[in-house]
């Protein structure tokens, strides 16, 4: 094969892009779609590198998409890495070898990353690749600073008297009609009540821009206040998003909306979900405890690091380490 060239993607790649898109599986994508999901999102364009072989053509491509997070008080740019897109024939290439186009193309964005202003990346990649990843510095990528989380899930059946229906008492459930600036509040409280030492900043648009299209329901109390919210992914029953004023009423949140989707079963019609499904992280894994969730087998991988001068400050990695961040599968 050819040697590949990397850079950072550029306007006239877009037709080469679009087609690789499909090509993956995914589906035909408008340019109008694309511009929505990576150029006109609510925390800047994403950060796009692309392998170009000697013909000029675009061969693989890898989206990074911007995010802020809050890390010990304080916002950052981040970028969520994505798995690699390649063209079928470069797919059966070993991930052991530093030449893979995946390497190349997160290499290229490495290398940029600092001076379009990002100082973090993250990434939820398949747990199969967390081995490799761990000495991925060995091909000239980052050091990642690595971890891995459970899944639970919880059946969507009526009962006598579930431990969601107990500990959903005294809230009410209802879809989201749209997220604003008391979702934002919300926020606020939950970091500094939990504490979130690290995690992403969710605000009205980002809410809005990442939970569109799943499940988003809110829950508030007797007086009306705004407990927390859950976003469930239609296809799959995964809480996606969730998050609660306090980490105490976390468990609120997951009942009444295991309560509320039970409730919205359709037995044998295409798309009902039968299970609601969590990524036990340490800040959720008590509430899914108390409601009966059991383990499955599957597990989350879950990846972070720094760019530019803070790859250096021991410090600031420390802060960064994965068990400081409040994530969910949906960052």
């Amino acid at each position: 094969m050819d040697e590949l060239c990397y850079r950072v993607s550029e306007e006239g790649d877009l037709p080469d892009l679009l087609r690789l898109w499909e090509e993956a599986g995914w589906g035909r994508l408008a340019p109008r779609q694309w511009r929505e999901w990576f150029v006109d999102g609510p925390q800047g364009p994403s950060l796009i590198t692309v392998a170009v072989d000697a013909a000029g053509e675009v061969v693989a491509l890898e989206v990074f998409a911007a995010a802020r997070l809050s890390v010990a008080g304080r916002e950052v740019r981040a970028l969520r890495c994505s798995a690699p897109i390649l063209r079928p024939d470069l797919r059966g290439q070993s991930l052991r070898r530093a030449a893979h186009p995946a390497w190349g193309l997160y290499r290229a964005a490495a290398a940029v990353a600092a001076e379009h202003g990002f100082e973090v990346g993250y990434s939820l990649p398949y747990h199969a690749w967390l081995p490799i990843l761990r000495n991925a510095h060995r091909f000239g990528l980052p050091r990642f600073a690595i971890t891995a989380f459970g899944c639970a899930e919880l059946p969507l059946e009526p009962a006598s008297e579930p431990a969601s229906e107990r500990f959903a008492r005294g809230v009410e459930t209802r879809p989201v009609a749209s997220f604003g600036a008391e979702h934002e509040a919300l926020w606020h409280a939950a970091r500094e009540s939990f504490p979130i030492a690290c995690g992403v900043v969710r605000d009205a648009a980002w809410l809005s821009f990442r939970n569109s299209g799943r499940i988003a329901l809110e829950v508030r109390d007797r007086e009306g206040g705004l407990v927390g919210y859950s976003a469930t992914t239609r296809q799959t029953g995964l809480l996606a998003d969730l998050l609660a004023r306090r980490p105490e009423e976390l468990t609120a949140v997951v009942a009444a909306t295991a309560r509320w989707l039970a409730g919205e079963r359709r037995p044998g019609e295409p798309g009902d979900l039968t299970h609601l499904k969590a990524m036990r992280t340490p800040a959720l894994d008590p509430a899914l405890l108390a409601l009966g969730f059991t383990p499955v087998d599957y597990r989350f991988g879950f990846i972070c690091n720094t760019y530019g001068d803070a790859a250096g400050d021991e410090s600031w990695r420390a802060r960064m380490a994965p068990e400081r961040w409040y994530v969910m599968p949906g960052d």
